[in-house]
């Protein structure tokens, strides 16, 4: 242990973690700079200025120290115990200050206020540390007796007091009575700490001690206090009962391995050491392989130890808060004697290296283990959101993705019932950042994972964003034509538009100005929704908001951090404004919040090549007009490019009609074992003369995975034997065929047919809009019926709603051929809209770098990139990020972007820095669901809230002045 006054410790344990807290608090203060008042920043800046110095003084000190081979003197511990303490002090005193209520609670992570004391902790630790082996040199001999009566004395100094002085205090309780208290509290705590620290460390080098003494005291500290204190913990004792919540006070350590460790972990220090140096060397090997373990609660416990005396004094098993510090105090002890008996045999730097390789096990097992659960979520991810529609993939261990996804839901959830505010300290954060990237798995896509692979019963709803009440509304009235319910929610009052022509591109660039109201009194945070339909080769440029009497235009960020900051803002009922894709070419506008009566104008910007009719809630506009010398632009025939087809065009192609042919989508999931014989009879029954050819028609078994097979009459012994798995995956299977179909134009088209003993247990999207381009006959997918019949369900809303029950498909609708009937490389829709064709190739990263902005032939190439990602999922974030990059660098809204109107650079830097994480993050992984900041103050604080609550107490519990 002595070795913590050689000056290289401060490096470590001093300059480290202080430089770590500079740059923690400053990347915070760049994004909540400009909603600070002066006071605010200036004591920021105060702050900023005393961390630095304490870098450089330490930095400075330890190289001076260590250039003349000095070792740490007492001067020095007595001047950093005094100079930290007083500046967690100030900083608990300034906390509000600079963390004010005028600052959002989601800008700052939820913890940061907790940081100063988080990692000055270590600092103060080394400094008690080098005090106790100064004042305990090793050539001396001391008695532990009197330090352990010192370290009573406080807390029963303390009782006295309470007893005694506090229901006789006449001082009130303002702010100097509060500095007081505090002080003699911070006083006795330290002299306590100091005490007991110096006695157990006395104890344990103690050489000529009672064997059956030594033997008792270590069952006590390494075997009794740890066992006890999980079991207190974990609410078994009755103690510190977990009552409703299922995390401990300190944290979830109820799993039964916390247990086997702290009794091998005794076991080792428990043991005799052996006579060979072989033997011993083993022992001491072990015993630093647990020293990680005690290590972790002292990590732990550290920041909790000032109130060390207040729960003795409150708590009966408050003394069980120091026995994480007593047993690091004797594991280092017998450690350093196992090391010193040992250097002779082996050497200092073979020992070490041991010493260094037997420490790092169990971090090495925890940082491999959660490396497997990220290996094994992201499969799944990757299979479910990223999949290879044309190559068999391995299948994924659903042994392994269950324990995952439970060990994922544990963990998640940073902010639990615990005091450490984790269900495991440190752990928690270190498992999200390492399997989680920072980030977290949504509920809905656990559920999508656990239907998927193992087979849980769907509830057949979308996987998609929830509508919102007015939304459900606004689709009633389009499908059925019905007018809505008597308007309430905030509605579109007046549209507008200001076209003009750009000549050099020869195309239309047109401002679309919407003027909202809410009509209703009784809402002041009303949410203005809407959807747009853009036609084929129109592309939003551009999006603006008024708010406060200004004109903010929209930033183009990562949607999913768009999403995020814009729920967060919206939470604080304040003025975003979000536009982004929703499915296939439908835009998705908010405007928040609209007052009661209020009147707000919003707007964007599009790029369309000929003049085109807007239909928006009920109205209508008119973008461009006919004009001579207003030709189209010339088509891309390029590589990775597209080719835009007017609706003129398409008209004058000739049509035609593809042969359809029954592509049967058979449901192979868990729980369908017995099905086969029954499936394949329906299935021959259904093909007749008058439908599509039996011959030609194709089969996919599907689970979790999509799995083609010959026609049933070959296979009729064989089938039954085929394995089952996962859940009954419809969503890929019907992704899988359409997207092969299409990479293949040919002169026929599948018409899928679903066969399932029951429907509901399918596993759909909300649509399959994204992928209109590929079904251009028919929008809808068939179920086929015991009996032979067919009931249809639409590919573009709702595809878990059955809707017509028929005997055989209808008619498909004829077809347009491009370029030609002969060379057809697409199949376009004859619905008198404009389309465009994209190239098979996909989009070199050179092409998207090379992107001119603001230009109408970007948005093709941004289109097509897309297109492709569509088609192929398995090109991963990569191509992910470089069509985002693409998006910002022309200003052009793709899929994976938003435009989201801010009203201040603090939300701004926050969205910057959100989206950085979003896009280091797995595209499956999600922002947390909301982010709230701890109250000013939290545990830096508690101190003094104690003391206050004491005062409080006794002064309630003083009797009144005798009525004469």
């Amino acid at each position: 242990m002595r070795s913590l006054l050689n000056p290289r410790w401060l490096w470590l344990l001093n300059t480290l973690p202080v430089a770590l807290l500079l740059l923690f608090f400053g990347a915070e203060y760049k994004v909540i700079r400009s909603l600070l008042e002066p006071a605010s920043r200036l004591a920021w800046q105060w702050l900023g200025a005393v961390l630095l110095g304490l870098v450089l003084a330490h930095a400075a000190y330890a190289g001076w120290l260590a250039a003349r081979r000095r070792q740490l003197p007492i001067g020095y511990a007595l001047a950093a115990l005094g100079l930290y303490i007083g500046l967690l002090y100030s900083y608990g005193t300034q906390v509000d200050r600079l963390f004010p209520f005028s600052v959002p609670r989601w800008m700052v992570p939820a913890d940061l206020p907790l940081y100063a004391g988080t990692f000055l902790m270590p600092t103060l630790a080394h400094a008690a540390a080098v005090l106790v082996l100064r004042l305990t040199p090793e050539n001396r001999e001391f008695k532990a007796l009197p330090n352990f009566g010192a370290a009573l004395a406080v807390p029963t100094v303390g009782y006295l007091f309470a007893q005694l002085v506090l229901p006789l205090w006449h001082y009130g309780s303002g702010p100097v009575t509060q500095h007081v208290l505090v002080v003699l509290l911070i006083t006795g705590t330290l002299l306590f700490l100091l005490a007991l620290s110096r006695g157990v460390y006395i104890l344990a080098r103690r050489r000529t001690a009672n064997k059956t003494f030594r033997w008792v005291g270590l069952l006590l500290v390494a075997g009794v206090l740890p066992l006890v204190g999980l079991a207190v913990n974990n609410g078994e004792l009755g103690v510190l009962g977990r009552g409703q919540s299922a995390v401990g006070i300190f944290g979830d350590f109820s799993d039964p391995w916390w247990y086997g460790l702290a009794g091998l972990n005794a076991l080792l220090l428990l043991w005799s050491n052996p006579v060979g140096f072989r033997w011993r060397l083993v022992l001491l090997l072990g015993r630093a392989a647990l020293f990680g373990y005690t290590l972790y609660f002292f990590l732990v416990f550290l920041p909790f130890l000032p109130l060390s005396v207040v729960a003795v004094l409150l708590l009966g098993s408050g003394f069980l808060l120091l026995a994480p510090l007593v047993l690091f105090i004797v594991h280092v002890r017998v450690l350093s004697e196992d090391y010193a008996a040992l250097r002779l045999y082996f050497g200092r730097r073979g020992l070490l290296a041991g010493l260094l390789a037997a420490g790092s096990v169990l971090p090495l097992a925890v940082a491999g283990q959660y490396a497997w659960h990220r290996a094994t979520l992201h499969r799944a991810l990757n299979y479910v959101y990223q999949p290879d529609y044309f190559r068999p993939v391995a299948p994924v261990d659903t042994t392994v993705l269950r324990a995952v996804l439970g060990t994922v839901r544990h963990h998640k959830n940073t902010r639990s019932a615990s005091i450490t505010g984790a269900r495991l300290p440190y752990l928690s954060s270190f498992y999200n950042w390492v399997v989680l990237d920072n980030l977290t798995l949504p509920e809905s896509k656990m559920e999508l994972l656990e239907q998927v692979f193992l087979a849980e019963e769907p509830v057949n709803q979308p996987q998609s964003e929830t509508e919102t009440a007015d939304e459900i509304v606004k689709d009633v009235a389009r499908d059925t034509g019905s007018p809505p319910a008597a308007p309430t929610a905030p509605r579109l009052t007046q549209l507008a538009a200001r076209s003009r022509y750009v000549a050099r591109q020869r195309i239309w660039v047109s401002w679309v100005d919407l003027t909202i109201i809410n009509p209703d009194s009784n809402a002041n945070f009303a949410e203005y929704t809407t959807r747009l339909p853009l036609p084929a080769g129109c592309f939003v440029s551009n999006y603006y908001l008024d708010m406060a009497g200004r004109r903010e235009y929209g930033i183009l960020a990562e949607k999913r951090a768009a999403t995020w900051v814009y729920r967060q803002i919206r939470a604080e009922n304040r003025d975003p404004g979000l536009l982004s894709y929703r499915h296939g070419n439908e835009l998705d506008l908010r405007v928040f919040p609209l007052a009661a009566g209020e009147v707000r104008r919003t707007g964007l910007e599009l790029l369309h090549p000929e003049p085109l009719t807007l239909q928006l809630d009920g109205q209508s506009v008119q973008l461009g007009e006919a004009r001579p010398g207003t030709a189209l632009p010339p088509e891309t025939g390029l590589a990775g490019g597209a080719t835009y087809v007017s609706a003129a065009q398409k008209a004058a192609l000739p049509l035609v009609r593809r042969q359809p042919y029954y592509h049967f989508l058979v449901d192979n999931s868990i729980g369908r074992q017995g099905s086969w014989a029954a499936y394949r009879q329906m299935m021959v029954a259904v093909v007749r003369p008058a439908g599509p050819s039996d011959e030609r028609s194709e089969y996919s078994l599907v689970g979790s995975r999509t799995t083609p097979f010959r026609r049933p009459e070959a296979s009729r012994t064989a089938k039954t034997n085929l394995p089952v798995e996962g859940g009954f995956y419809l969503d890929r299977a019907i992704r899988q065929t359409l997207v092969r179909a299409a990479e293949t134009p040919a002169s026929r088209y599948p018409v899928l047919v679903v066969v399932s003993a029951d429907f509901r247990r399918a596993i759909l999207p909300a649509n399959f809009a994204d992928l209109r381009h590929t079904f251009p006959e028919s929008a809808f997918f068939y179920e086929l019926l015991p009996d032979g019949r067919l009931v249809s369900h639409s590919l573009l809303h709702d595809p878990a709603a059955p809707l017509d029950t028929l005997m055989a498909p209808d008619p498909a609708s004829p077809v347009v051929a491009w370029p030609n009937p002969e060379n057809a490389t697409a199949y376009l829709p004859a619905n008198g809209q404009p389309e465009l064709v994209l190239d098979s190739s996909p989009v070199s990263p050179q092409q998207l770098t090379a992107l001119a902005p603001h230009n109408w032939h970007s948005g093709l190439v941004l289109q097509a990139s897309w297109r492709h990602q569509l088609h192929h999922p398995e090109t991963g974030e990569a191509a992910g990020r470089q069509l985002v990059e693409a998006s910002f660098r022309t200003g052009l809204l793709t899929p994976l972007t938003a435009y989201l109107a801010l009203e201040n650079d603090a939300q701004k830097a926050a969205l910057r820095r959100k989206q950085a994480e979003m896009l280091n993050g797995h595209a499956a992984l999600e922002a947390e669901e909301d982010q709230r900041m701890s109250e000013p103050g939290d545990w830096l604080l508690l101190l003094l809230g104690a003391a206050l609550a004491a005062h409080g107490w006794w002064r309630h519990r003083r009797p009144g002045p005798v009525a004469a």
